[in-house]
């Protein structure tokens, strides 16, 4: 239960060898490879295989992108909130992957298709639209459009006025030019289309004439036929864009049926582009290789049997971290404690050769958000919540820890809240006249809840004062231990006495008087100590008597736990209202008891909600401020190793592209 040792490993051997190694490196996943032989020349040049990769890969995702914009993935609630993950076997992924370039051009090559031939429909259906749209209000115009052209003697033509003022201003017009004559296709409220007829002889004065009269020449040039036949004609080729239409869209079926392997080609080409990335931060000669990096003790061995197999020209070497290195930190703890790595982890990674503190806070973490949710009945929905999420979401790594850590929350919830009597509130006292609190009843005794709070506060601070210790003595630091540690482990405890002591029975005054002497010395040795490393002996007594200052922050620290009592006794505010509310229609006959049950059940998971998330962030809080803040070393570098990182399938037991 601590941070992982790590080691520092080199492999070197014949630069033919480079691709199995880089594949097995890829396939262990237990090495983060460092560039530290970036000052040696790469015996290998990836370029052109990036290159190769990255245009196969760009292909694969604007086919999976087609494929999304025509038939999006069903995803369950549960994948809404988590993504969509595909899960195959090594034998589908296998199938899959076979002649993995030739079949993403296929691909590719298909949405293209798809993709081209629907815009092109689109775009035609567009055209055709917009003519029946224009034609559309001339289809009563009987003249062929192509006909309606100046002739030899007649001249004719299209247009529109202003339904208020054509008559006289076409009168008018008529007058000026002998002969001119016009019949209405159609009249709407605001505007009436024409057909003109005028002597050519007379043209310009009639043209001129019509413009001066607001009549608006419309062109059919584009057009033959009469409007009628024109439309019907394009409403012919509108249905048969809709036929085309219905053949593509079996042809997107058929191409979305290539899903699954357009995921497994994109991913299989991914982890190709990870190996040959990888490979620049190879070094060598020109004819062999070496790459460093940095690997957990634990897996050492195996590793060291893998590479080795491979071929006998290949070597690997280990050792340990150099004093000026700073390897990655990785933490390793059993089943109970790698739960609460999440909490830990969201604070930063711990130093490395420092404490891991996620064994430590498990305990206090759990009675925390038990104590702040106080109800069994909430800790069991909880509890089995998780444990249902996890089959739904085959959570792993730090997804599968955080629902770990909500079963044991759950379950620490139904230990507390068996304790203090919390069975969906107080709805078993309500219909059955039960008092099922085994210590105390938080609604009828607070203050016990409150001093609870308060004594677990005190509990959680003297532990991280003592886990400082203990770090110190660890590291051979001994006399900041005794100084740091223990003097104010002492002078707290001491405090405590000379406050308390009187009222602990008959010997209370003896105990009162012992803590007031040893708070007294305490005292003294704290002031001499804590200024010690001022040369200066005023500075150090300065810093010292500075120091019992910090008094106010523990006794502040221990306040903060008070919250513990403010969010429990809220929520079992909140179970009892939601009951006294729900419980009240029940008497009305029939319906009564089902409204009465449906209310319950949906109150009491609206009080789930609302109070889970308060739980979850006031018992980190408490965790990172109060416990974390007296031994915490933040600023470890998280380990990363380079394996099988993919984004659209999980493969069981993946051997590796």
């Amino acid at each position: 239960m601590a941070i992982s040792e790590m080691r520092r490993v080199a492999v070197l051997g014949h630069e033919s060898r480079i691709g199995d190694v880089v594949t097995t490196l890829q396939r262990l996943g237990t090495v983060e490879v460092s560039a530290d032989t970036a000052d040696l020349s790469c015996p290998f040049n990836p370029a052109a295989g990036l290159a190769h990769v990255d245009s196969v890969m760009s292909e694969l995702k604007y086919s999976i992108d087609i494929m999304g914009r025509h038939r999006r993935i069903s995803k369950t609630a549960i994948e809404s909130f988590t993504g969509y993950r595909l899960y195959l076997t090594d034998d589908e992924w296998t199938m899959y992957v076979r002649d993995g370039a030739e079949n993403a051009h296929r691909i590719y090559a298909m949405a293209r298709a798809v993709e081209q031939s629907l815009a092109d429909l689109a775009a035609a259906e567009a055209r055709i639209l917009t003519s029946i749209e224009y034609l559309e209000p001339w289809r009563e115009l009987r003249v062929p459009v192509e006909q309606v052209v100046p002739g030899k003697y007649v001249g004719l033509a299209l247009g529109t006025a202003e339904s208020r003022s054509y008559e006289a201003a076409l009168a008018d017009a008529a007058e000026a030019v002998e002969g001119m004559s016009w019949e209405i296709v159609t009249a709407e409220k605001d505007k009436v289309r024409l057909l003109v007829a005028y002597p050519m002889s007379a043209a310009d004065d009639a043209l001129r004439a019509l413009a001066q009269a607001g009549f608006a020449k419309v062109s059919f040039e584009q057009y033959s036929g009469a409007p009628s036949d024109i439309i019907a004609q394009l409403e012919q080729d509108l249905q048969s864009i809709q036929a085309q239409r219905a053949q593509v869209e079996r042809d997107v079926d058929i191409l979305v049926e290539e899903r699954p392997r357009a995921f497994a080609l994109y991913d299989f080409f991914a982890l190709e582009r990870a190996r040959l990335d990888v490979t620049n931060k190879f070094g060598g000669t020109e004819r062999t290789f070496v790459v460093e990096g940095w690997i957990q003790q634990a897996n050492l061995q195996g590793f060291r049997t893998a590479i080795e197999q491979l071929a006998d020209d290949i070597v690997v070497l280990d050792r340990p971290p150099r004093e000026d290195e700073e390897p990655p930190v990785e933490l390793e703890n059993n089943r109970f404690a790698s739960a609460f790595e999440p909490v830990t982890k969201m604070m930063g990674y711990p130093k490395h050769g420092s404490l891991d503190p996620s064994p430590f806070l498990g305990p206090f973490f759990l009675i925390f958000f038990g104590l702040c949710m106080t109800d069994a009945a909430y800790g069991i929905v909880i509890a089995a919540l998780a444990y249902w999420l996890i089959g739904q979401t085959r959570a792993r790594g730090m997804g599968r820890q955080f629902l770990n850590l909500l079963i044991m929350s759950g379950l620490a919830t139904v230990f507390v809240g068996a304790m203090l009597g919390g069975w969906a509130g107080d709805l078993l006292q309500r219909l059955f006249g039960w008092r099922t609190a085994i210590l105390f009843d938080p609604m009828e005794e607070p203050t016990k809840f409150l001093i609870l709070s308060f004594a677990l506060g005190v509990i959680q601070i003297y532990t991280g004062i003592i886990l400082k210790a203990y770090d110190n003595i660890r590291r051979g630091d001994w006399m900041s231990a005794i100084f740091d540690q223990v003097f104010w482990l002492v002078f707290l405890t001491s405090i405590g006495l000379a406050l308390g002591g009187g009222y602990l029975g008959p010997s209370g005054p003896a105990i009162a008087s012992a803590g007031q002497k040893l708070l007294l010395a305490s005292a003294i040795g704290l002031v001499l100590t804590q200024g010690r490393h001022h040369k200066n002996p005023l500075m150090r007594i300065g810093s010292g008597l500075l120091s019992l200052y910090n008094t106010t922050g523990y006794m502040s620290d221990i306040v903060s736990y008070a919250r513990l009592f403010g969010l429990g006794f809220t929520s079992t505010v909140l179970a009892s209202v939601m009951n006294d509310l729900m419980l009240r229609p029940a008497g009305i006959p029939v319906i009564g008891p089902i409204i009465a049950l449906i209310g319950l059940v949906f109150g009491h998971l609206f009080n789930i909600l609302i109070n889970i998330i308060g739980a979850y962030v006031h018992s980190s809080r408490l965790q990172y401020v109060e416990f974390f803040g007296k031994f915490f070393e933040a600023g470890g570098r998280r380990f990363m190793p380079f394996g099988m990182s993919t984004k659209y399938v999980d493969v069981e037991n993946a051997k590796g592209a």
